[in-house]
């Protein structure tokens, strides 16, 4: 089977938009963290969130469309940063692009400001876009970005929670890697900032309440964590054959080499406590890459900052590297982004690459003491020298839905 490179990576963060600003902000430990100013959120009990505050290069159509649903917005830039990355002019007909993403946007102001309303009127276009309505459906992105960018041969968008982003550059690795399409353009994009979002998720008890801690509300591993604080954003990858990519003189940012994916389905919303599928995912993707525990130099957590998924996850990993955990660095980079939901696996990919590319490894800024049950060695403080080979990124979602990927440092040597 060939090796995969990845020659292309766009992001769009709460702390950056594009690669090096997102990775100088992570570097130092700052925060995007911030009161919601989306929307009116002083009827919330949790009114923190890591917002995209910078403006995007998108086309008109596509504002227009992002304006409803910014994650539509967040999706085109990563893709654009990518393939430009890449030296591609747009997507081609051997592409396969596949995108994850997490729920549906609704316009519940619609019905609202309409009472008991003719529902044949809120589901009528409010403009001359046919995109614009009352719903705003899953693949919208994929169709806008292949009617700007150019149309791959396959288009995809998968919805499995915080699971998505990831599973989405898994399957991409995967196909690229047996040969069935040329290039991956794979990733994940998402925003639940908005009033039905935040609902939801307060509703379900996830998120911290700690309106007060601003900045260091999202705190992961630490034993004063108090829950999950809502980011937005994205990150597209450009995948394909290393000995192609080489040959034809492009850049090559990383290799990915192993993929593991599970599902417990323990609990809609609850991970098992157990952290059997964390573990199976792990050893899937080590398995996979033909790896060693002892091969993986740094591990960028799922790390949420919730009580339970933290504990399940430490333990987890502590099994898997039964002998080895005590010396790799553990990041955990929610405590500065917030939780990306469906985009989560794909921006922490984003960090575990850049930190192969700068040799560091970035800190968890808002961890101080390490809550019982979730030893390991965490990066805290500043960011430090990394020099490993291997490194490993979790992403865990509703449903028990587990995935591990594993990047390889690129040396040169083909």
């Amino acid at each position: 089977m060939r090796r995969v490179a990845v020659t292309g990576l766009g992001v769009v963060s709460p702390i950056g938009v594009g690669g090096d600003a997102f990775w100088d902000s992570l570097e130092a430990g700052r925060s995007g963290i911030g009161r919601i100013s989306r929307f009116d959120c002083t009827t919330f009990t949790a009114q923190l969130a890591a917002e995209v505050k910078t403006s995007l290069d998108v086309p008109d159509e596509i504002a227009e469309v992002a304006a409803q649903d910014p994650k539509v917005g967040f999706a085109y830039a990563a893709c654009a940063e990518a393939l430009a990355g890449a030296g591609m002019r747009g997507l081609t007909r051997d592409c396969l692009l596949h995108l994850g993403t997490s729920l549906e946007v609704f316009d519940l102001s619609r019905v609202i400001r309409q009472g008991q309303p003719d529902f044949r009127a809120v589901f009528d276009r409010p403009s001359g876009n046919k995109r614009l309505g009352f719903q705003m459906p899953l693949d919208t992105a994929a169709a806008m970005i292949a009617e700007t960018l150019g149309a791959p041969g396959q288009s995809l968008t998968n919805c499995s929670a915080c699971a998505a982003g990831a599973q989405a550059i898994g399957h991409g690795f995967r196909n690229v890697r047996r040969g069935k399409w040329e290039i991956a353009v794979c990733g994940g994009f998402d925003s639940l900032i908005n009033p039905l979002g935040v609902g939801g998720f307060q509703l379900l008890g996830a998120l911290t309440t700690d309106n007060d801690r601003g900045e260091t509300a999202c705190r992961p591993f630490d034993a004063s964590r108090s829950g999950v604080v809502l980011g937005e954003g994205a990150a597209v990858f450009v995948l394909e054959p290393l000995e192609k990519a080489v040959a034809e003189g492009r850049r090559v940012l990383a290799e990915v080499c192993g993929y593991g994916s599970t599902l417990d389905a323990y609990n809609l919303s609850a991970p098992d406590p157990g952290g059997e599928g964390a573990e199976r995912s792990m050893m899937s993707a080590l398995a996979d890459a033909g790896l060693e525990p002892e091969a993986i130099g740094h591990i960028n957590a799922h790390g949420t900052g919730t009580r339970l998924n933290d504990q399940v996850e430490a333990g987890a990993i502590r099994r898997v590297f039964r002998n080895c955990w005590p010396r790799i660095p553990v990041s955990a980079t929610k405590s500065v982004t917030g939780h990306l939901i469906a985009a989560a696996g794909a921006v922490e990919m984003a960090a575990c690459l850049l930190a192969l590319i700068r040799n560091r490894i970035p800190p968890n800024p808002s961890l101080s003491k390490v809550g019982e049950g979730c030893e390991l060695s965490h990066a805290t403080g500043q960011a430090t020298p990394f020099d490993g080979e291997y490194a490993l990124s979790n992403s865990f979602g509703f449903g028990g839905q587990n995935v591990t990927l594993i990047l390889r440092r690129y040396d040169g040597q083909h």
